[in-house]
């Protein structure tokens, strides 16, 4: 089972414990104050979790409120929750009206998404059964004009339909297969009922909300992501890796591929290839993207009276998606939505920990709640992290994968071979679903593959490290450990800012490496102390005494974070 821990119901005190754990790189554009590892973020966020494990409602309710739960798990624990009640609880009953076919045929989509959403997170091997028939009920469900509605009826609705495009998202990044087709209809029919520069919830209902505006232009810039039609400007490429002060060196590429990218079929041929996977107007396409941002930045507002947590969850996906686009979500008033979204929820949280229920019917406490959490969380930024992106595939360990004989992928079948495979071919081989054999005879590759590298008379030592380095932020939980490990290696006080950086990683035994390869660095080998298991707290601790160092060595240095 992918990346999962045992939490006893202690989950609340453990997310409570782990202060200034840096799981993501903040986006500063909407955080130049807050991030969700600010202390009064993840006090907020543990007070709204002790509200929710005590709330109760519809089956739908109670899937958003376990979906939040689950998000919540991820940002501060790296590991989806197992052993929690309430999320145990909303999987059984999930399962059960799969397994009954009412939930594949549901009146309204929002459920059957959530749902499809929840397996997915939890464990997308276990659930891929019930996923693909969610999965499929979707499509078969979908207007002739690419548009959802409520079963048995055919007026289009707009918020059925981002819903249903979310769930599209996540079942990719969880290598599951759905329509290219499908998802493309979906961003036709959002471009195509694009009212001005807004939209409205169906035909019948002309008002203008923000909470859909959100909603429907955070839905073109996901599909835009999911069809590959926009590259992702936050991905390290050929450029310079942002945050490192160093251009890669010419000779080096990295690819993180946002969706199927990596040339692996698996019965999956439609989403192959690194280019765009739909034929859109792209000029219109973009034409949408101008109107929809220039009209939110005339109309943003924390102080909405329509449907406002439903609004700041589509918020905060709007301006993921945007940011991993453009860079930025402009210079405007919407610029920094993060932080003025941290300083209104505190100023509305109640003392037991939730937040005021709406006029609506459907926005009781505990789903304002949840969706407020995944607001505080950046619930987008979690969706989007590869499944394996915090867990060791097989319980192996890469000390235990020496000695092995070099060889390489080839048609998805293991050959030995003399001679080192090319660099970039064996990293993006790391980002494709592998078997433990295949993961342990591409770790010894690439170790190989980097020596060679390092060795070319045309490579530069500053260009080496700078590789490197751009490996230990990068999603693939192989990539760095590989690079820490590398970095440690060679016992350079320039390569301290990366080890430092990595004492943050989401997984503690790359936290460790790195503290190992610091005090190898520093010759300091007993100052600075971790005990053989730390928790969060420890690691953070010893990170700041790190920090703390090198910055007397070299008053004028930057760290990474």
């Amino acid at each position: 089972m992918r990346g999962r821990v045992k939490l006893a119901a202690l989950f609340l005190v453990a997310v409570a414990g782990c202060l200034n754990f840096p799981l993501f790189v903040a986006c500063l554009s909407a955080q130049t104050t807050y991030t969700p590892d600010s202390p009064k973020v993840q006090a907020m966020v543990e007070s709204a979790l002790k509200y929710l494990h005590s709330a109760s409602g519809s089956n739908e309710r109670n899937c958003l409120v376990a979906l939040s739960i689950v998000q919540a798990s991820k940002r501060y624990l790296a590991a989806v929750p197992e052993g929690d009640e309430f999320v145990d609880k909303v999987l059984k009953k999930i399962l059960s009206e799969v397994k009954g076919g009412s939930l594949l045929k549901h009146k309204e989509v929002y459920y059957p998404c959530l749902a499809s959403i929840l397996l997915c997170e939890m464990d997308d091997v276990r659930y891929r059964p019930e996923i693909n028939k969610l999965i499929g009920a979707f499509e078969a469900q979908q207007l002739p004009n690419g548009g959802f509605a409520y079963r048995g009826r055919k007026e289009w609705d707009t918020s059925q339909t981002q819903f249903v495009a979310l769930a599209y998202f996540v079942a990719r990044q969880h290598n599951i297969n759905v329509s290219v087709e499908s998802s493309k209809r979906i961003l036709e029919f959002m471009m195509a009922v694009q009212n001005g520069r807004t939209w409205v919830y169906s035909p019948s209902d002309k008002q203008q909300r923000i909470s859909i505006h959100a909603a429907c232009s955070g839905t073109v810039y996901l599909l835009s992501d999911l069809l590959q039609l926009q590259p992702r400007v936050k991905k390290v490429e050929k450029r310079r890796a942002k945050g490192f002060g160093a251009d890669l060196p010419p000779a080096v590429s990295i690819y993180v591929p946002e969706v199927n990218a990596d040339g692996s079929d698996n019965g999956q041929g439609q989403w192959r290839g690194q280019g765009p996977l739909a034929d859109v107007n792209k000029r219109n396409l973009s034409e949408v993207k101008a109107k929809a941002n220039s009209h939110f930045e005339q109309v943003f507002t924390l102080q909405t009276q329509n449907w406002p947590f439903y609004y700041y969850y589509a918020l905060e996906r709007y301006a993921y998606f945007r940011e991993q686009a453009e860079g930025s979500v402009g210079n405007g008033s919407i610029r920094r939505w993060y932080d003025q979204g941290v300083e209104f929820f505190a100023s509305i949280q109640k003392k037991d920990g939730s937040f005021p229920a709406g006029p609506e019917p459907n926005s009781p406490a505990n789903v304002n709640t949840a969706f407020a959490v995944m607001f505080l969380v950046r619930s987008s930024e979690i969706l989007s992290l590869p499944p394996s992106s915090s867990s060791l595939a097989g319980g192996n360990d890469l000390a235990s994968l020496k000695g092995q004989k070099l060889k390489q992928l080839k048609g998805g079948k293991i050959q030995s071979t003399e001679t080192s495979q090319n660099l970039n071919e064996l990293l993006d081989s790391l980002n494709q679903d592998l078997s433990g054999e295949q993961l342990a005879t591409l770790t010894d590759s690439l170790k190989s593959a980097i020596r060679d590298y390092q060795d070319r008379p045309e490579t530069s030592r500053a260009e080496a490290q700078s590789f490197l380095r751009s490996l230990v932020k990068d999603k693939n939980y192989y990539k760095r450990l590989i690079a820490v490990r590398f970095l440690a290696a060679e016992q350079d006080l320039d390569n301290a800012p990366a080890l430092i950086y990595a004492m943050g990683d989401p997984d503690i035994r790359i936290c460790i490496e790195a503290h190992n390869g610091l005090r190898l660095i520093s010759r300091k080998i007993d100052s600075i102390q971790l005990s053989e298991t730390p928790n969060r707290a420890d690691l953070t601790t010893a990170k700041q005494q790190w920090s703390s160092w090198y910055t007397k060595l070299r008053p004028s240095a930057e760290l990474y974070d």
